[in-house]
């Protein structure tokens, strides 16, 4: 689990825990290309199931460049056709104002087989300012995928109504350490070591997550899972 964004425990550990067991489930091989890679955040994950790995990411991109082997848009990867056997693309679709230009680049991409595990947001706040551009329902993402010749295996959501309250609710407080730990410089306000912000932010998301594994609970939560923090596609490129 990572509290690196402490807005996004939840979030980040539903998407962690679905690529974990896709990747069990596989056993994949060959290269990986993470696009979008920004500081490679699953490549703990992925990294033992893969001869070799690819970051890719913008040059412009506000996040560490150390991940990053090369610069690109995710509509334009100088990388060969049929070069890839597996993409991860983790909260970039929206971003990205041509998303068919997207679906055909990952169809260019892929070897015969590949697979294209790929998140996006749904019911969230603007995330990247004027870069944002869009919100895909389950059947929208669906119709982007085949339109490209690929077939969406699984399309699952990240969460339901009630882990989208807790995130927007949590939101107005983030907010408020984050310009008070600017203003008066001091970036411990803006963590989980700040006792309150603990309390106020990481409490709440730690209570959901373990609630929502509960048997008890976890059929009644699956009924609310109509207003998503977001989905996770699981896209392969016929043989």
């Amino acid at each position: 689990m990572s509290w690196s964004n402490p807005g996004a425990i939840i979030e980040h550990t539903i998407r962690a825990t679905q690529l974990r067991e896709h990747l069990l489930s596989v056993s994949p091989s060959g290269t990986l290309l993470d696009l979008g890679c920004g500081p490679r955040p699953y490549f703990d994950l992925y990294a033992p199931y893969f001869q070799k790995t690819i970051g890719a990411d913008l040059a412009d991109s506000p996040f560490p460049k150390k991940g990053v082997d090369i610069y690109c848009k995710a509509t334009a990867v100088p990388l060969d056709d049929s070069s890839i056997d597996f993409i991860l693309c983790t909260e970039v679709l929206h971003d990205i104002p041509e998303p068919d230009e997207f679906f055909l680049e990952v169809y260019r991409l892929l070897k015969p087989g590949g697979t294209l595990f790929l998140t996006s947001p749904f019911v969230v706040p603007l995330v990247d300012g004027a870069f944002d551009h869009y919100r895909y329902t389950r059947h929208g993402l669906e119709y982007r995928i085949k339109k490209a010749n690929l077939t969406p295996t699984s399309i699952q959501p990240v969460g339901d109504i009630f882990s989208v309250c807790i995130t927007l609710g949590i939101k107005p407080v983030l907010k408020v350490f984050s310009t008070l730990s600017k203003q008066l410089r001091f970036k411990g306000l803006y963590s989980a070591y700040n006792p309150l912000l603990f309390l106020l932010v990481i409490v709440p998301q730690l209570m959901y997550l373990a609630c929502r594994n509960l048997p008890v609970l976890k059929a009644l939560l699956k009924r609310f899972d109509y207003g998503p923090i977001g989905y996770v596609s699981i896209v392969t490129k016929s043989t």
